[in-house]
Formats: structure tokens, C-alpha cells, sequence
């Protein structure tokens, strides 16, 4: 009995932690989510992974005003009711999803934490938002993107010509292979562009550069460079697929579509965010070479 009092002791005084209880608090909602959309509460959980991270960050912030606790409070119980705002214009929204995880986290922060924690707040955020809006950026893209798609073909194909492989296009987005075995004709359509790559990978350098205390100025040739860099990525893949085609057959190309999209992106961000990390260092060769040189 002893035992079992000293625990709810260690309990209650760990409870008693305002860190310890925030976080407690930001984890209990995962469970409703995982309930009412199984697959939807992994993006929430890689967002309360980086409120996790931010834990030292947040045990330095000052408690927050009364007033502002109760702003927060009011947002908190309003997170439950986000769905009735929502599901008149999206079908899909869960009962307890990840929008109304978004703005739960949000009351929590004012009822925790003074205002200007909610620059802690952003990262974590703007993930379970970003991520969680990203098909509906692609559908909405869709339709004034498509119009460009011939002129990604024409790339493809010219590229195709140049490495011997031969290529008929036929307007507006069918790329015909004229392979070993015969002619193979494939269609290029919307998810084929990459968009979707694209948009992670925009959703991940947003959270990195805004951790960065870079200027605006580097973060923006950054931005430009990471976006181009998974363009180039995502016409290799793109290439490596019809080659396979061409030479394997459509049944090893299938295999290798299915695949080769994760492995070149994996690979992609791996080597960017590796020399981001040692930019500084890469200036400074850059510049002892060019000394040299000059």
C-alpha cells in the first residue's frame, strides 16, 4: 500500500509540472485521432514529435496572463466543434482530425505559455496544416498546371532522343516508346509531374530555414535552390522510368515506378540538408580556391 502512495505521489508531483503537463495534454488528443482516421494521425504525431523537440525551448518560456488563459481555454474547447466548420466543405474531415488538433495545440500554447512562445508553436503547426493540406494544393493546382504538361513531355522525349532511345509524342501528353519489342504507349498525366514531392519537400525546408538563423536573403537562394534541385530530381525519376520501359518491359518498369520516386527523394533531401549543414564550411573552400586561383 505503501508502495502505491509514494507512485501517486511521484505522479502527481510530476503532473505538476507545467512542461510535463502540456505535453500530456498535447499527446491525449493523438489517441481521438487515431480513432476516428488511423492514417491521419501520423502527421499529427510527426508534429507533436517537433513540439517534443522544442521541450528545453519551452521550459524557459513565463507562464501566460489570466486573461490570455482564458482566450486559450475558450480556443480549446472550440477545437472539438472544428468539424461541424468544416465538413460542409470537406467530406473527408474526421470527427476529431487534424484540424482540430491544430487549433487545440494552438489554445494550449496561449493557456501555458506567454505570446511569444507561439514562435515555438509555428513549426510544429504549420507541419499538421501543410502536410494535411497538400493533396488539396495539388488538386487545386491541377487544373492550371495541366496546360504546361506537353511542354514537360517534349523535355522528356528530347532528353529520351538524346541517350539513343526512340520517341514519339503525341499531343497533348502520350509518349510513345519504340522499343526492342515494339512500340509501348504511355500516358503522361498529372501525378506523374511530381507536385507531390515538391510540395513535402517545400513543407520540410519551410520548418528547417525557419529554425535557421540565416538571413532572408540566404534563405531565399536556398529555397530556390532546394525547389529546383527536387524539379531536376523528379525529371530523373521520371527518365528512369521510361528507360526501364524501354529496355525491361512495362512490367519492370511498373516496379520501378512504384519505388523509384521514394529512393531518388530520400537520396535528394539527404544530400541537400547535408550541404546545408555545412554551407559554412563549403563557403570557406569555395573561397580559399578562389584565392588561390585568382
Amino acid at each position: 500500500m505503501k508502495q502505491i502512495i509514494n507512485r501517486l505521489n511521484v505522479t502527481l508531483f510530476w503532473l505538476k509540472n507545467r512542461i510535463n503537463l502540456f505535453y500530456l495534454l498535447s499527446f491525449i488528443p493523438l489517441i481521438l485521432i487515431a480513432y476516428s482516421e488511423v492514417f491521419g494521425v501520423v502527421i499529427a504525431m510527426y508534429g507533436f514529435i517537433l513540439l517534443l523537440i522544442k521541450k528545453s525551448n519551452l521550459s524557459d518560456r513565463h507562464e501566460a496572463g489570466k486573461i490570455q488563459k482564458v482566450l486559450g481555454l475558450t480556443i480549446i474547447l472550440g477545437s472539438f466543434f472544428v468539424y461541424y466548420a468544416l465538413v460542409p466543405f470537406f467530406e473527408s474531415v474526421a470527427f476529431y482530425g487534424r484540424a482540430n488538433y491544430v487549433a487545440y495545440i494552438f489554445g494550449l500554447f496561449l493557456v501555458f505559455f506567454d505570446i511569444s512562445a507561439l514562435r515555438e508553436a509555428f513549426t510544429p503547426l504549420f507541419l499538421v496544416v501543410a502536410a494535411s493540406s497538400s493533396s488539396f494544393i495539388s488538386r487545386w493546382l491541377e487544373p492550371h498546371l495541366t496546360p504546361y504538361i506537353p511542354h514537360l513531355v517534349s523535355l522528356i522525349a528530347a532528353i529520351l532522343r538524346t541517350l539513343g532511345v526512340g520517341v514519339k509524342t503525341y499531343h497533348p501528353n502520350l509518349i510513345e516508346l519504340q522499343t526492342p519489342k515494339g512500340p509501348l504507349l504511355t500516358e503522361f498525366v498529372w501525378g506523374c509531374v511530381g507536385v507531390h514531392s515538391t510540395l513535402i519537400f517545400s513543407i520540410i525546408l519551410v520548418i528547417v530555414l525557419f529554425e535557421e538563423s540565416s538571413s532572408l536573403r540566404a534563405k531565399i537562394l536556398w529555397s530556390v535552390a532546394g525547389i529546383l534541385g527536387t524539379l531536376f530530381v523528379n525529371i530523373i525519376r521520371i527518365i528512369t522510368i521510361f528507360l526501364a520501359d524501354y529496355y525491361y518491359g512495362f512490367e519492370v518498369g511498373g516496379t520501378v515506378h512504384y519505388f523509384i520516386g521514394y529512393v531518388l527523394f530520400i537520396i535528394w533531401l539527404a544530400i541537400f540538408f547535408y550541404i546545408f549543414s555545412k554551407r559554412q564550411v563549403i563557403l570557406e573552400k569555395i573561397r580559399s580556391v578562389k584565392q588561390k586561383l585568382f
